[in-house]
């Protein structure tokens, strides 16, 4: 040990002496990694069960890169492929030439040199994926919500609903979508400005994400419009929504300059039926009970029932089902 520290330092490398394998063990749990001279013969527990041992230890990440050099008088090939069996990097026979024990821990530098740089690349690389991850769910957000409700935009609110109405379609579920629409808000944009108008959605918004259940999404799918898509719901639950819906943001009125400004919604609730061959029709029908909510009065919910029947919510039907279609109003 004396003689290889001498040869070792003379060639300019940090030696740390130890007299067994567990001491070995000990002071590279300390460096974290290096490189391992060591006798095969040793007292405690020598050089084979020290290189198992340690190998173990870079398995479980509780040290890092190690050289393992074995050293041993027996040169028989049973002996050698013993100790590359049990992870050593190289074997050296007793006794060692000076210079070819240096050569090979200079070999062992190298390749220690070379895994290092690789596992800082890996990193990196590892690192830059994160990013990419990171920035391609920044740019998602970015395609799929609208930049100034935070809630998803209509391409994206449309494609949500085509996937749920397949679900639908395939489980005979039942499936309710809400259109509102913002009462008077040409009005509001032209009296207060654009400032306070941007004020009103952002605070639509903010409801409903708020009041609807956790498996409902909705949607800016217009100017001041927007669309609720309630999966599972049958017709009376998706009505109780929207009125809930709209009594709440009566009840929030929208700080503007000087005062507060009280927002109103105009509602249309239509159930998946049999009538309805694809999504676009059960959202045209949801938004003719809008507007038929605008033209009976506004700040009130519209439904219609299987037989087409349709009327506000709260009162008794007031179409009958012979009168089943539901004109657009011109209100807006």
């Amino acid at each position: 040990r004396a003689l290889i520290m001498k040869q070792m330092r003379a060639a300019g490398y940090e030696v740390i002496p130890c007299e067994n394998g567990r001491e070995a063990i000990d002071r590279l749990k300390e460096i974290g990694s290096g490189i391992v001279v060591a006798d095969w013969e040793m007292p405690d527990m020598d050089g084979l069960e020290c290189c198992r041992a340690v190998r173990e230890l870079c398995e479980l990440q509780v040290l890092g890169q190690v050289y393992f050099i074995l050293l041993s008088a027996n040169h028989e090939k049973e002996q050698v492929v013993l100790g590359f069996d049990a992870g050593a990097d190289d074997f050296v026979v007793k006794p060692h030439h000076q210079q070819e024990l240096i050569a090979r821990v200079k070999a062992g530098e190298r390749l220690l040199g070379l895994q290092n740089e690789l596992v800082s690349r890996q990193r990196e690389v590892a690192k830059i994926n994160a990013e990419v991850v990171i920035l391609n769910r920044r740019l998602e957000k970015l395609a799929n919500t609208d930049g100034l409700t935070g809630v998803w935009n209509r391409r994206y609110a449309f494609e949500q609903l085509q996937r749920t109405w397949s679900l639908s379609l395939r489980h005979d579920r039942p499936l309710s979508v809400i259109m509102l629409d913002v009462d008077r808000f040409k009005k509001v944009n032209d009296t207060h400005g654009h400032k306070a108008g941007d004020g009103v959605l952002v605070l639509v918004s903010a409801i409903l994400s708020r009041q609807i259940r956790d498996e409902d999404f909705c949607g800016r799918f217009g100017g001041e419009e927007f669309l609720v898509v309630c999966p599972e719901t049958e017709l009376p639950e998706a009505v109780q929504l929207a009125e809930r819906l709209r009594s709440v943001i009566e009840a929030c009125p929208v700080p503007i300059d000087g005062g507060e400004l009280t927002v109103t919604i105009s509602l249309g609730v239509a159930q998946r039926f049999g009538r309805h061959g694809q999504p676009e029709d059960l959202i045209a029908e949801a938004d003719e009970l809008l507007y038929r909510a605008k033209q009976n009065g506004r700040n009130q919910v519209w439904m219609a029932t299987a037989d087409r029947t349709g009327g506000p919510y709260g009162h008794a039907l007031a179409v009958a089902a012979g009168a089943a279609e539901l004109d657009p109003g011109a209100a807006i």
